[in-house]
């Protein structure tokens, strides 16, 4: 089994501005490193479903359905921004609800 992969190195002038800045803001803070009690807190959260979306609670659920042609759209801007799809979603009824 052939086990061998290609890999292209990015640089934050190769992202979204906004990607970069946040990628970049992590790194700044994984580099000043975490506390203890911090390291505690996360390792005592449990992975799933965010209780939370931004401000409020996430206890909406909307279900769509799409044609393939829709569909292929939004995974294209899900892998173009490296977001889930919930994410991409979210940030998709954002930019059009911006108006109302």
């Amino acid at each position: 089994m052939d086990m061998t992969h290609d890999y292209t190195m990015l640089s934050y002038d190769d992202l979204p501005a906004e990607e970069a800045a946040m990628l970049q803001a992590d790194a700044e803070e994984a580099e000043r490193g975490y506390t203890d009690e911090q390291i505690e807190e996360a390792m005592r959260r449990t992975p799933g479903r965010p209780l939370a979306v931004g401000l409020t609670p996430a206890s909406n659920v909307i279900r769509v359905r799409l044609d393939d042609e829709r569909d292929a759209k939004l995974e294209r801007y899900m892998r173009n921004h490296h977001m889930t799809r919930s994410a991409a979603v979210r940030a998709l009824l954002d930019k059009a609800l911006a108006e109302v």
